[in-house]
């Protein structure tokens, strides 16, 4: 499969830096949440591309489709609960891919983050990323044994994700990407 190198804006084309490790960094720079709406914005550009685009209205458009892979956010449907998040799980990821793959994420900063979205989809469910996803979303309600309960529950807390932002700040991050029309992607 050919993966994206270039956006165009304006009849322009402006190449993109595609390893996983800018699109991991742009991600944590939209949620920052020290960083105000158009820091987030110029700080996606200034590290995904590698040439400042003059259209910044477009350029974060294009970003944000890059960042999603081509596809529409998903505004239907129930939310599932969040199960992962690149910087604190980035731990269990390099090892479900040395595991699953034999790929040294450290010798492999180049992966396209397309392709690198597709081989964390496609690790198997007995490896260490996927076991703590399942932990974190585990079904109580079906455990009657109070000690396995409390086990399960205390495993749960060990392995929680944190939530950096405040109330405040997701209401920012939830404007910021509301200006984002899915039918602009």
């Amino acid at each position: 499969m050919n993966y994206p190198e270039v956006v165009e804006i304006a009849g322009t084309e402006y190449a993109l830096n595609t390893g996983y490790e800018y699109a991991l960094a742009s991600i944590a720079c939209i949620n920052d949440p020290d960083l105000g709406e158009i820091e987030r914005a110029y700080g996606v550009i200034a590290i995904l591309y590698k040439d400042e685009p003059e259209d910044m209205n477009e350029a974060i458009r294009l970003a944000i489709k890059y960042l999603q892979r081509g596809k529409e956010a998903k505004a239907n449907g129930p939310e599932r609960p969040r199960d992962m998040d690149y910087v604190q799980d980035m731990d269990y990821i390099r090892s479900s891919f040395r595991s699953d793959y034999g790929i040294n994420l450290n010798e492999n900063a180049d992966l396209h983050w397309w392709e690198f979205c597709e081989l964390l989809q496609g690790l198997t469910d007995t490896c260490i990323l996927n076991r703590i996803r399942d932990l974190r979303t585990y079904d109580l309600t079906d455990v009657k044994d109070p000690k396995a309960r409390s086990k399960i529950i205390q495993a749960q807390r060990e392995v929680a994700l944190a939530n950096p932002l405040s109330d405040e700040d997701q209401d920012t991050l939830d404007d910021f990407y509301a200006q984002l029309k899915p039918e602009d992607l």
